[in-house]
Formats: C-alpha cells, sequence, structure tokens
C-alpha cells in the first residue's frame, strides 16, 4: 500500500472527480429531454454522488483524532450503532429479495422490451446490491462480541 499521505490524497482526488462527475450529470439531466436519458444520467449521478459519500467517511476515520477520554461510552455507541445497522441491512435484504422477485416476475411476463431492459437493470443491481450487503454483514461482523 502507498504511504499514508499519498494514500490520502489519492482518495481526495478521486472523492473530487466523483463529485465533478455528479454535477456534470446533474447538469446534463436538466438538458436532455428523453426519459431513457435522465434515467441514465440520474443513475450515474447517484452513483457518483454514492462514492463521494463512500470516500468522504473513510478520509473521516482515516483523519480520525485519537479516542475520546471516555473510551468505554464510544466502544458501547459504535456497539450500538453496529447493531442497529445490521438489524437494518438485514431488512434491507429482506426488502430487496422480495423486490427481485416481483420484477423478475414482471419481466418474464412482459412484451414491452424497453420495460423489461429496465427491468433486467434494476434487478441485476439489486442482486448486486445484496451481495454487497451480505459481504458486509460477514465480513463487519465476524468478530461480533
Amino acid at each position: 500500500m502507498k504511504s499514508k499521505t499519498a494514500f490520502i490524497k489519492m482518495l481526495q482526488t478521486h472523492k473530487q472527480a466523483e463529485a465533478n462527475m455528479a454535477a456534470v450529470c446533474a447538469e446534463l439531466e436538466e438538458r436532455v429531454y428523453s426519459a431513457a436519458s435522465k434515467l441514465l444520467l440520474a443513475e450515474m449521478r447517484l452513483d457518483s454522488k454514492k462514492h463521494e459519500d463512500i470516500l468522504t467517511e473513510i478520509l473521516k476515520v482515516l483523519g480520525k483524532a485519537p479516542p475520546p477520554a471516555r473510551l468505554w461510552d464510544a466502544r458501547i455507541e459504535g456497539y450500538v450503532d453496529m447493531q442497529v445497522v445490521k438489524k437494518e441491512l438485514e431488512r434491507h435484504i429482506k426488502i430487496e429479495s422480495d423486490m427481485l422477485r416481483d420484477v423478475e416476475k414482471e419481466i418474464n411476463e412482459t412484451d414491452d422490451e424497453a420495460l423489461k431492459v429496465l427491468l433486467t437493470h434494476i434487478a441485476e443491481d439489486e442482486k448486486k446490491h445484496h451481495k454487497n450487503i451480505e459481504l458486509i454483514i460477514k465480513k463487519s461482523y465476524a468478530l461480533e462480541p
């Protein structure tokens, strides 16, 4: 891995690039007229914004000061936060699974090719999200007390 300083600089550069891409997509969204173009640009904008937010949080962690004097409080807060997030991740997987089932059913039943393409895109995203969330739960909660 790069030095911490070089790594942080690289993350900052990537964060700015994501912010720039989100801004460009937002501007283009206003200038195009077709629904498909607007949807594609919105998805790209939201993805870039999500990546920017992830990089922001990584940078916060990397630049964090030493733990507070009341370490016990920080540990309890951290544990409670993790449990709340874990419960929400598990709920999210359930909701996405239900949605995926409905979307896949509609993909098989519709004759509208444009609708089929868009629903297939949603289904693929849901599968990817589901896989990523399961990985996060597995890795983040493997060492639970």
